[in-house]
């Protein structure tokens, strides 16, 4: 195997990738709705650590060194609970001014 034709595969991972993390944002959303109907605060600290301590209970099982992977998803987390707000925002109608 030439190093072209395993950088078409990494290339071919990364978009994998790329499209796992839309798909995890576009979930954000559905959570963000949830949430907001009922009156859940975006910041879940517990959940927060449940992940992690799962993903990086995966990553020893499949012999990748866990801190790396803890950082990744505390940026994805990060990136949900950026994207819960911005639909939390979205949907949350006009004040009305009274005169």
């Amino acid at each position: 195997m030439t190093i072209e034709e395993v950088r078409a595969q990494i290339t071919q991972i990364d978009e994998e990738i790329i499209h796992l993390i839309a798909q995890r944002q576009n979930l954000a959303k559905k959570v963000a709705a949830v949430k907001q109907t009922e009156g859940i605060p975006v910041h879940d600290n517990q959940r927060k650590t449940d992940v992690l301590e799962y993903v990086m209970k995966l990553a020893k099982a499949n012999h990748i060194d866990p801190v790396p992977v803890k950082t990744i998803f505390e940026t994805l987390i990060s990136m949900n609970e950026k994207e819960q707000r911005a639909t939390m925002g979205k949907s949350v109608p006009p004040k009305r001014i009274v005169r």
